[in-house]
């Protein structure tokens, strides 16, 4: 794999082959949580990046943004990921610039929160060592590779029911209840402790 230096907004970064990146050490960015969640459609090449929503440990949106995919869409997955054909239309932002702002937001000490991260990592083409993974401190009673839905686990411990929209999940939703999973299970074992 070619691997090279890179400076993307100041920050160190270690550019792989195919587009990938990762931040290679700390940045100037404090350590921070964030949780954030991101939709995709499929194209001619499998499932591209078409949303992405980062939300902090205050449960507020601190970016949003539809993306533009590299290659035509076939297929909106409007049932699952809520954009739809017009949502895209004027859309010119594209993965690039959406990684550009992230590895400005994030350090390698930022925690990512998310459900199913590895997908969402994949699909933003980005390598990050230090995340919480709701389906991993939720495990299905199966075990791998099995994995409980983001809906039924805010159903059994949050009593929310959320992603019961017609129009598909709201990405933003989706990072709250992430977000607001692991601050419940942190009290919970807080408690546990006393």
């Amino acid at each position: 794999m070619q691997q090279g230096s890179v400076y993307l907004g100041g920050l160190p970064l270690l550019l792989l082959a195919d587009g990938l990146v990762a931040v290679r050490e700390s940045s100037p960015a404090s350590r921070a949580l964030f949780a954030r969640a991101l939709n995709a459609c499929y194209t001619k090449q499998g499932l591209e990046l078409t949303r992405v929503t980062v939300i902090n440990s205050e449960l507020k949106v601190v970016y949003d943004t539809f993306v533009k995919p590299d290659r035509k869409v076939v297929d909106y997955n409007t049932r699952f990921s809520g954009v739809t054909e017009a949502d895209l239309e004027d859309v010119t932002i594209t993965l690039r610039d959406v990684q550009a702002v992230l590895l400005n937001m994030f350090s390698a000490d930022t925690i990512l929160i998310g459900h199913s991260l590895e997908s969402d990592l994949f699909a933003l083409q980005l390598l990050h060592d230090t995340v919480v993974d709701t389906s991993v401190v939720f495990p299905h009673r199966l075990g791998l590779p099995y994995k409980r839905a983001l809906r039924t686990l805010m159903a059994d411990y949050l009593k929310r029911i959320i992603q019961d929209s017609v129009e598909g999940h709201d990405s933003s939703e989706d990072a709250r209840a992430c977000m607001e999973l692991m601050i419940w299970k942190i009290k919970e074992d807080a408690k546990v402790k006393r």
